[in-house]
């Protein structure tokens, strides 16, 4: 069974634009040589890193949605853990189209039930509250 997921990986900032589109590339073949589909890529471009990651302060970002079988995961984090040009990558599972619905389709959610809209005693303490200062002290002088 296929699941859904996306990995956002950065590749070395020294790299220009044909060796870029090689390091994607080459992920996009790991994908599919563990038997993953790639569905979409989108190139982020070269951002400046929250820190310094083995003396690099910047690099391209890229992310890629795909689909792999659960049990291939482990073989394709290996390979990309001794990749030359992925110095960073993170791979996480998307949601589930039943789960984000709450396991059924078309499955109501019942409302709330409305709040009485008066308290019993609530209106005296509002009405307490209504008088002005000015009216609380003419009674004492």
């Amino acid at each position: 069974m296929l699941r859904d997921y996306e990995i956002l990986y950065i590749v070395r900032p020294e790299l220009d634009e044909e060796q870029l589109q090689s390091a994607i590339g080459s992920v996009d073949r790991l994908i599919q040589s563990v038997g993953g589909q790639g569905q979409k890529t989108d190139i982020w471009g070269r951002r400046r890193l929250a820190y310094e990651v083995d003396r690099l302060r910047e690099g391209h970002y890229v992310l890629t949605d795909f689909q792999l079988d659960p049990q291939r995961m482990p073989e394709m984090e290996a390979t990309l853990k001794i990749s030359d040009t992925v110095f960073r990558h993170l791979i996480v599972r998307k949601p589930d189209a039943a789960r984000t619905t709450g396991g059924k389709a078309g499955k109501q959610i019942p409302e709330p039930a409305e709040v009485a809209e008066s308290v019993p005693g609530a209106d005296e303490a509002v009405g307490a509250s209504k008088l002005s200062p000015a009216t609380a002290t003419t009674s004492e002088a």
